[in-house]
């Protein structure tokens, strides 16, 4: 891919090419893009039957990189999803696609903030990243209450950021820390398994989430209730969660689906074993993401579907349950569930990955006391 940018860039100097970039809208469709650059409609038909798909709902907002030659298409990069890119090639009159990697541009950047106004405030303001607070917010969740942050609350983040064509698409917290004088906290992203730990090997969050989606409101509660639908009195074993329909729907915790499919009044369903007796289930949901299916693994918070109104609904809505060595709980008491902490080998592995990185970076302690 490398090999084919830098190829792309000598042709617009040797030739003297014309390169446009036009950012996807939400009414462009890949017909018309071949129909405004005179591209013959045979291109879509001679696509793999996984590409026609993808280029059927392009991402919106990405941008598509167009080289031109006396207003002819000769190159084009369309953006299918975050990892790959469809490329079409102009080659005397015979047009060739290929599906190809999205490079990005990567820096590791870091940012000390000083928390004077608002915590989202000031990070945006040192930072141009919106989605940094958010972020941020998200590792000490389980810690710190954010509503109420002290003045003068001292905070250094080491992240990852990716760029294409100058847009920020991606940014990975890879370090964190908060300190005031009520607490002082360190957060670091393990790279064996996704997760955030402190200096101890102890995780930042416990082992599940508190809500498989972010919710406007909860609409139904666990317990008895009459069901707006069948007319009587019924156990309501889980909680419903509203949002709009498509919001996308995150596993509260590590594990392995076990179920994916319709099941009666609930609809699209996808059930998850985890460790220690539980089982997760989202209900009604409007359909799942490519390449899940009975059998995989899966990491918490990965998607796991999108908000639905299927089955016995009278609303788009998530029906989640939880269920504890074969019984329904309440999905909500596993809210503040135990920590996880490393041990053994993942916790030497740990250890030496922190003492590197902190030699890296120089996380030295000028504002500890």
């Amino acid at each position: 891919m490398k090999k084919l940018v830098a190829l792309i860039i000598v042709s617009i100097f040797a030739f003297a090419y014309k390169v446009d970039i036009k950012t996807w809208g939400y009414k462009d469709t890949f017909y018309n893009f071949l129909k405004s650059n005179s591209l013959p409609v045979s291109i879509y038909y001679n696509l793999p039957s996984d590409v026609k798909r993808k280029v059927k709902r392009l991402p919106i907002g990405e941008k598509i990189f167009i080289l031109r030659d006396n207003n002819i298409l000769k190159q084009a990069l369309i953006p299918l999803n975050s990892k790959e890119q469809l490329q079409i090639i102009n080659k005397n009159g015979k047009f060739i696609t290929k599906t190809v990697p999205i490079i990005y541009d990567t820096q590791i950047k870091t940012a000390e903030i000083e928390v004077n106004n608002n915590l989202s405030y000031d990070i945006y303001q040192k930072t141009g990243l919106r989605s940094l607070s958010r972020k941020l917010t998200d590792i000490f969740s389980d810690k710190i209450n954010f509503k109420y942050i002290p003045k003068n609350t001292r905070i250094k983040i080491i992240y990852e950021e990716k760029t294409r064509l100058g847009d920020v698409k991606k940014v990975k917290i890879l370090y964190a820390k908060i300190q005031n004088n009520k607490y002082n906290y360190q957060a670091f992203l393990n790279p064996y398994d996704g997760r955030y730990y402190d200096e101890h090997a102890k995780s930042l969050k416990g082992m599940f989430l508190p809500a498989p989606i972010s919710y406007t409101k909860i609409s139904s509660r666990f317990g008895r209730r009459f069901h707006p639908i069948l007319h009587r009195w019924k156990m309501h074993d889980g909680v419903d969660l509203v949002n709009r329909i498509g919001t996308p729907v995150h596993t509260v915790a590590d594990g392995q689906v076990i179920f994916k499919g319709w099941m009666h009044g609930y609809g699209k369903v996808v059930k998850i074993k985890h460790q220690n007796g539980y089982i997760t289930l989202y209900a009604h949901l409007r359909g799942w993401p490519r390449g899940l299916y009975k059998g995989k693994w899966v990491r918490q918070g990965q998607v796991i579907g999108y908000l639905g109104n299927t089955g016995l609904s009278t609303g788009a809505h998530l029906h989640f349950g939880v269920m504890k060595n074969g019984r329904w709980i309440n999905p909500f008491s596993i809210r503040k569930s135990a920590k996880v902490t490393l041990w053994g080998k993942q916790r030497k592995q740990f250890f030496s990955y922190i003492k590197k990185f902190e030699n890296e970076y120089k996380l030295a302690s000028k504002w500890e006391k």
